[in-house]
């Protein structure tokens, strides 16, 4: 029945206001009955069939404005409830409002401000919205109607009510449609000079500028979270409609910017994290659209709840859906955006560095930087490899992104979040060398300024005589260099600049070992490895950079043992690849021999604390001798170089490095041994490798020479290396009479390999080169009454061995004269009566086998209290056993035994001879000479 009046209160109506157009008789109160009622039946029917709202088209048709107006509230509540619950087409319910808007305009505004002053402001705003739309393009003719209608939702955006909020910038979305209409700006007009162009491009800014001044304040404002929902599905709406035009300058400047901006400036906390996320997403999407090939006529929309990929055929869309779903194409950008994406990056890291953020808070914002940071290389990598990029842009890429990536690693902080800061840095850095081509970071075509502050105030201590020395390469402050060489440089800053408790962080050496293993896999790797370790010089702190120090050891190490074409490492002499190498295992030296490191002092209290710093310390002098000895013992292995020409040349520095550090602690080049200020560390570290190279030498040359003859071949080969064992044989035995045992492990290490060395030796030459040099060190170890150590005593009494069987073998044989004695005697005397019956008995054994068989010698007077001693105790023979001067005058061969006795006097070259009391009774006998004993002196 209901269904029945409805039909026929509609149709009656229609015939009344037909009959009305036609008869001008009809009363007044008719027609306003019957508008009324009209409205009602819209309203209030449930059965949507019968009152499609294309019925209020045929009533426009036959009515005037005079009865609408007078009727405006009714005939606006039929219209809302027409759109809001539409049947069949909208175009028709189009048609019937345009037909009233035509009429009606400022009736219709001034009863939607009605509506608004009565409070019905959802309605209004829901009436607002389509007749904006209306309105379309021709809004902006009209100043004076549009600026009255914006009144409306001007009050509205700031309503108290969220829901009045959402619902405004629901109805904004009309405004959107009525002002973003084709034909669109894009970035091919941007600078064009047609008027007609720059018309557009005005009219566009000004439209774009009205849109998002309200979505910028509510985006900005502290209000509840649904709102902020809201407005971003506005903004997005806007993006979509935006279209081709997404990518156009003003409208990066005018929408993306200021929204991007607000929301990643409330940080990733918990109340606004969906907010951070969506629009991470959104950003993400628009930098990855430079890695993919766009089809412009391909649209897709995809759930918010998804991550924006696409297949590469098609653009990459966004389709982050709040309430309704937008699809957004992102467009690849091209070098004018990239300073955009740069500040994005800054304002999102801005929350790695507040103080009152949580841990996970700026971990999280670290890492979502990061992940835009490398998209947007992925980008720049993408463009490098264009055959139509020119040589400015590449340089202003590099210069781009080196500066972000210096202004944030010089923003360190000093608080407890310095660890997880510095390794964001480092994996920014890290980022660069994975997605950039080596070959064009390392290209020499392409440099920039080292605009980095700590170059600019670095103070090294005589690092003008390490450059010298070492033949550094200057870095200065501001000085050219490539992109490669650049990122070095920095990321070794920003570390040597960090706290010394992230330097030992375990996390943090991961990272910084990544870092060098990616620096050394690349371009040029030596090179690199130069630029590292020569900056390392550069500093004061010497000691506290060894933690990188071993990072880069480390790194080198594992790319020489992890590669099997080791072409890129081949060494030549002179070479920057023989320099960086040859720095690098100098450094742990120049470090310990550093100021900060040279003095220790006799008594020093030890606390708590100071025991575990001192135990710390141990463990590291322990992991950097192993490192070095891994880094010397893989290079060797590897055949990158010739092993002897580099370690001679090493040692060679290696001997300066001890004689600096003697001389600036008061001791001189030749040792003082009441000098007590010596660096354990140094010495502990020279000890082993002075042995390590020692092994390393006779393995290479055993491998050349099967036969193990004449190791090594030329004493050039080794002069500094046993120029640098004499030197810490001396520095032990210094430590050892100030009460230092622990040096006598390494010196124990040392005197194996020096026995090893030995019992190589077979020429003369050598031999006599080898004994010169090691005589005074060994002199002073044979010296000591007692080691209190039996396994360095037993390799003392080795090495001594080695050394006396190696005269006797030498090639061509070695004449033990006088001359030769005068050379051993500071030996002879410490050892022919040692303490230690061992090396006493090897030393007379070997006197008697030796000059115990000659004939004539000229005894030096250090050796004559020894030689009394022990010829009188028949241990040794002075000389070989021959015929009395007399008896050999006289002919007598029978007179064979010897009788007489030498005794040297004062002066070194005379000696006296004194005659037996029973070859004088022969005589007297035999040639009736004197009957006295006789006294003669030779001069």
């Amino acid at each position: 029945m209901k269904l029945i009046i409805d039909i026929f209160a509609l149709r009656l109506a229609g015939l009344f206001f037909n009959k009305l157009g036609h008869d001008e008789a009809s009363s007044d109160d008719d027609a306003n009955v019957i508008l009324e009622a009209l409205a009602k039946v819209i309203i209030a029917t449930k059965i949507k069939s019968v009152c499609q709202f294309r019925r209020v088209v045929h009533i426009h048709a036959t009515i005037n404005a005079f009865f609408l107006a007078n009727h405006f509230h009714s005939v606006l509540w039929a219209v809302v409830h027409a759109l809001d619950n539409p049947f069949g087409s909208l175009s028709t319910t189009f048609e019937a409002i345009q037909a009233l808007v035509k009429d009606m305009k400022l009736k219709l505004l001034t009863g939607m401000k009605g509506l608004l002053n009565q409070g019905m402001k959802v309605q209004t705003l829901q009436a607002w919205g389509w007749f904006i739309r209306l309105l379309g393009s021709q809004a902006l003719k009209n100043r004076r109607l549009i600026n009255d209608m914006l009144k409306i939702p001007e009050q509205t955006f700031s309503d108290h009510s969220p829901q009045v909020q959402i619902t405004s910038q629901a109805a904004w979305e009309g405004l959107v449609d009525a002002l973003i209409q084709p034909p669109l700006l894009t970035c091919e007009t941007d600078e064009v000079a047609d008027d007609g162009c720059q018309f557009q491009a005005s009219t566009f800014s000004k439209s774009i500028k009205l849109l998002m001044t309200p979505l910028t304040g509510i985006i900005s404002s502290k209000c509840d979270i649904s709102v902020h929902l809201s407005c971003l599905n506005t903004w997005c709406y806007l993006l979509h409609k935006l279209d081709l035009s997404i990518n156009h300058p003003l409208v990066i400047e005018l929408v993306l910017d200021p929204v991007f901006e607000a929301v990643f400036g409330m940080g990733p906390d918990t109340k606004t994290i969906w907010l951070w996320s969506f629009c991470l997403d959104l950003l993400d999407d628009f930098v990855i659209a430079k890695c993919r090939k766009v089809d412009y006529d391909t649209s897709s929309q995809v759930s918010h709840h998804s991550s924006v990929r696409t297949s590469i055929l098609g653009p990459s869309i966004s389709g982050k859906c709040l309430v309704k779903q937008h699809s957004i194409k992102w467009y690849p950008w091209d070098i004018s955006q990239l300073d955009f994406f740069i500040k994005m990056i800054n304002v999102i890291l801005t929350h790695a560095s507040v103080a009152k953020a949580t841990l996970q808070n700026r971990s999280s914002a670290s890492d979502a930087a990061l992940r835009i940071f490398i998209s947007l290389l992925q980008g720049i990598q993408m463009e490098l490899k264009s055959s139509s990029i020119n040589y400015v842009d590449i340089v202003l890429y590099f210069n781009t992104i080196l500066r972000f990536l210096k202004e944030t690693c010089e923003n360190v902080d000093s608080d407890g979040s310095a660890n997880v800061k510095l390794q964001h840095n480092i994996q920014f850095l890290q980022a660069v060398i994975d997605e950039l081509e080596p070959s064009i970071l390392g290209s020499p075509l392409y440099k920039v300024a080292l605009d980095i502050k700590c170059i600019g105030n670095l103070q090294s201590v005589n690092h003008n005589k390490y450059e010298k020395i070492l033949c550094i390469s200057s870095i200065a402050y501001m000085d050219m260099v490539s992109p490669l060489a650049y990122l070095i440089i920095l990321c070794i800053c920003v570390v040597i600049k960090s706290t010394s408790d992230a330097l030992s962080a375990e996390i943090i050496s991961q990272r910084l070992h990544k870092f060098f293993k990616l620096i050394l896999f690349s371009h040029d790797p030596l090179e690199n490895l130069q630029t590292a370790i020569g900056l390392l010089f550069k500093y004061v702190d010497y000691n506290r950079n060894l933690h990188i120090w071993i990072v880069v050891a480390e790194a080198l190490k594992d790319c020489i043992s992890g590669v099997e074409d080791l072409y890129m490492f081949k060494i030549e002499p002179e070479s920057n690849g023989y320099l960086g190498i040859f720095h690098l295992l100098s450094y742990p030296f120049v470090a310990l021999s550093s100021p900060q490191q040279m003095l220790i002092p006799e008594k020093v209290s030890r606390s708590l604390e100071e025991s575990h710093v001192s135990a710390q310390r141990s463990l590291e002098l322990d992991h950097v001798i192993e490192v070095w000895k891994s880094v010397y013992g893989a290079l060797s292995a590897s055949k990158c170089f010739a092993t002897k020409s580099i370690s001679d040349n090493l040692c060679s520095i290696l001997n300066w490095c001890i004689d600096e550090n003697l001389s600036k602690i008061g001791c001189g080049t030749e040792l003082d041994l009441s000098c007590k200020d010596l660096n354990i560390n140094l010495l502990s570290l020279s000890g082993n490798a002075v042995a390590f190279i020692l092994d390393e030498v006779l393995a290479t040359s055993s491998d050349g020479n099967k036969t193990n003859h004449a190791i090594p071949q030329t004493f050039s080969d080794i002069r500094n290396i046993l120029g640098f064992a004499s030197r810490f044989l001396n520095l032990s035995w210094a430590k050892i009479r100030s009460d230092s045992p622990t040096v006598l492990l390494v010196t124990s290490r040392v005197f194996s390999a020096l026995t090893s060395l030995v019992r190589c030796l077979h020429l003369k030459q050598t031999i006599l080169s080898v004994i010169e040099i090691i005589t005074c060190p060994l002199v002073q170890w044979l010296s000591h009454g007692g080691i209190h150590d039996g396994n360095t005593n037993d390799q003392l009494q080795r090495l001594w061995a080695e050394i006396l069987d190696c005269l006797k073998r030498s090639q061509p044989p070695i004449v033990f004269d006088s001359l030769f004695l005068k050379l051993q005697a500071p030996l002879l005397e410490k050892t022919l009566d040692h303490p230690d019956c061992i090396i006493s008995e090897l030393t007379i054994t070997f006197w008697n086998s030796t000059y115990g068989e000659q004939i004539n010698l000229d005894y030096p007077e250090r050796l004559l209290d020894v030689l009394d001693k022990l010829s009188r105790t028949e241990k040794i023979k002075l000389h070989k056993k021959s015929l009395p001067f007399l008896v050999k005058c006289n002919s007598k061969p029978e007179f064979t035994a010897q009788r007489y006795k030498v005794t040297a006097m004062h002066s070194r070259s005379s000696k006296r001879v004194e005659l037996m009391e029973d070859t004088v009774n022969q005589f007297e006998h035999k040639d009736k000479l004197c009957s006295s004993s006789k006294r003669k002196d030779w001069n």
